[in-house]
């Protein structure tokens, strides 16, 4: 993803597939401070509630993240 000034491009292999305008007023918030949140759910429509083969505690494991201007 580049999120520039004027845009946020969403790109897969180097291959754009999406772009957002983000200059219209109504999109200021993409110009104001971001934090990102990492979260392991449970449950939810797929794949359903924890049971008693659920297997707990759970974990995520991040590869890695890079912001950079």
């Amino acid at each position: 993803m580049i999120w520039d000034e004027s845009s946020i491009r969403w790109l897969l292999d180097d291959e754009q597939y999406h772009v957002l305008s983000i200059t219209d007023a109504e999109l200021s918030e993409f110009h104001q401070n971001f934090y990102f949140i990492f979260n392991v759910a449970v449950g939810g429509n797929w794949p359903g509630s924890p049971d008693g083969t659920t297997q707990f505690p759970q974990q995520m494991i991040v590869d890695y993240i890079r912001v950079f201007q």
